[in-house]
């Protein structure tokens, strides 16, 4: 039997996780992105295997989060699921504006989380050399508490699959926001190198990713950081891959590379101020393939992450991104007449072409800040991790 190019892990059931109408994160953007590529024919076998998601276990959940945590999620979406008032849960940042407690609280969570390991088991099983879980990326998670719009942190736990099953690990996220949920979990221990590009702490949330964050303990050198002030755009972005990304993975030499793809660097995004056009994420998607291949046979597991224009941009981005891993030529792409219709009906307005974009006014002073920003992750990041791996 032929092996797939790749295993997408995706059922309608993701949709459960649901925070509100009026919230940033709808679920919306990674169903329309595998609606985009079943219309364009991009998921058709023997090339592509999509596999139904299944649930990560309690025992799962607890490599990466404590069990009085996962103890009151659950005892969240039971209260919720009584039409009771919700107990004080703040202590574990359930129950605010960021994460509201909805009736699937703790399955759709699950949900998720089981999605994106099963997208690892498949590279750790050897059944694929690329896998993708466009629900997954809930990055800010922290062991003991719900953050940024995320519950259970998939990343780590399937991070944390990798280490068990022997792996050395190289997670990189380009997120408009700061991985540090997965940098906490891993930020001792040498077997992960957590890079992460994103806007400065200083200006967005969580506020943290500075450079001087480089790990702890047997961890020291093997965490990243590359804080980009805004308005930095793609070339800042791809200068910061092959500056410090490329070199710091080839290094480090993993057995299997995570990338955690946020599309909330566009410049359309309502949250972020990173000025990215949808140029990026095809291109972002090609370098990647070759790196995978280069330094770890192309075992390449794929989530999604941040991206607030869910029924448009996001979409695309997402679509032009693993389109491009899967070898079609996205350039000139019209978008079929029935998924426009569907955007259209989910709140968003598209264009005909799959990478349609006005580009961004460039700010004079840009280039000088974000070229101070990258050399001093070069120095002291990828400094930091040569000190240690020499």
């Amino acid at each position: 039997m032929t092996q797939p190019s790749l295993i997408l892990v995706y059922g309608d059931s993701l949709v459960t996780y649901d925070l509100g109408p009026e919230h940033p994160l709808q679920p919306s953007r990674y169903a329309l992105t595998v609606a985009l590529l079943k219309e364009l024919g991009w998921l058709e076998p023997p090339q592509v295997l999509v596999e139904e998601p299944q649930p990560a276990t309690l025992s799962q959940l607890l490599t990466v989060h404590s069990y009085p945590y996962v103890e009151a999620v659950q005892k969240a979406q039971a209260t919720a699921r009584r039409g009771q008032p919700v107990p004080e849960l703040l202590l574990y940042g359930l129950g605010t504006p960021d994460v509201p407690v909805f009736k699937d609280i703790h399955d759709a969570s699950a949900l998720h989380t089981g999605a994106s390991l099963q997208a690892m088991q498949a590279l750790l099983e050897e059944r694929t050399l690329h896998s993708y879980s466009p629900a997954g990326g809930m990055h800010h998670a922290l062991r003991a508490r719900a953050s940024g719009f995320c519950v259970y942190n998939d990343c780590a736990v399937a991070i944390a699959a990798a280490l068990e099953h022997g792996a050395r690990v190289a997670y990189l996220d380009f997120d408009a926001h700061h991985g540090d949920g997965v940098q906490a979990a891993f930020y001792e221990d040498p077997r992960v190198l957590t890079i992460s590009v994103h806007e400065s702490g200083q200006f967005l949330f969580p506020g943290t990713g500075f450079t001087h964050e480089v790990g702890k303990g047997d961890g020291m050198g093997t965490c990243i950081n590359i804080p980009l002030p805004p308005p930095a755009g793609d070339e800042a972005i791809l200068a910061a891959f092959e500056r410090v990304m490329v070199p710091a993975v080839t290094l480090f030499a993993p057995d299997v590379v995570v990338t955690q793809t946020g599309c909330d660097t566009h410049h359309s995004d309502p949250l972020t101020d990173l000025q990215a056009t949808l140029y990026l994420y095809p291109e972002l998607a090609s370098r990647l393939h070759a790196l995978a291949h280069e330094v770890c046979g192309g075992r390449w597991l794929i989530l999604g992450g941040g991206g607030y224009d869910p029924a448009d941009v996001t979409p695309r981005a997402w679509t032009a991104f693993i389109g491009t891993v899967l070898g079609y030529e996205v350039e000139d792409v019209v978008l079929p007449e029935r998924w426009r219709e569907a955007s259209r009906a989910a709140g968003g307005d598209p264009p005909v072409h799959l990478l349609d974009d006005v580009c961004p006014a460039k700010r004079a002073d840009a280039d000088t800040s974000v070229e101070e920003a990258i050399a001093e992750a070069e120095r002291v990041g990828l400094g930091a991790l040569r000190a240690r791996l020499p």
